[in-house]
């Protein structure tokens, strides 16, 4: 698989480098296969990197060549996806709103700002966080996270130590699990 990772992308910079287009075709069947190589568990931090840099180009490329395609915004979803695992929390922001804001009729326009919250959240901009978890809960209170979302707002700011102590404050026989 090491092999494989540095041929795919001499492969596509080959055909930039070249003028070459891929086909729509050929870009989703190159993401699909890259997509399922990856495997971070695996990966040294520098790989990783590597390989996110990688994916997030060839997303990017969909995008530049497509950007109206059906799956541009998928893919700029799993871009801003993979920037929160590489902890590029404004990155991950700034491709969110742009979906936000030029696909206003996304199929997963909910998870886009559940995304947005959570970057906010991990870059510790609380009150970011806050205002995108917020909004994702009272425009999506169905979503299949929402609750949790909810319960996140609640702790929002606290440490885990401060967030233990304010559920063992509210803790009573009735809902505290004892096993």
């Amino acid at each position: 698989m090491k092999r494989l990772i540095p041929f795919l992308a001499f492969s596509l910079l080959l055909l930039a480098a070249c003028g070459h287009k891929a086909s729509r075709e050929e870009m989703v069947k190159i993401i699909e296969e890259r997509e399922l190589e990856m495997d971070f568990n695996y990966l040294d931090a520098e790989s990783a990197d590597s390989t996110i840099d990688g994916m997030i180009a060839l997303y990017r490329q969909f995008y530049g060549q497509f950007p109206t395609d059906s799956l541009a915004a998928v893919y700029m979803q799993k871009t801003a996806d993979l920037c929160i695992t590489a902890g590029r929390y404004g990155e991950a922001v700034a491709v969110l709103d742009s979906i936000i804001t030029l696909d206003p009729d996304f199929a997963d326009l909910a998870g886009c700002w559940f995304l947005k919250g959570f970057a906010y959240q991990n870059a510790e901009e609380f009150d970011s966080a806050r205002v995108a978890y917020t909004y994702f809960v009272d425009t999506y209170p169905d979503h299949y996270l929402a609750k949790d979302t909810r319960t996140t707002l609640q702790y929002l700011e606290l440490t885990p130590e401060e967030m233990l102590a304010e559920i063992l404050a509210g803790a009573t026989d009735e809902n505290l699990v004892m096993e």
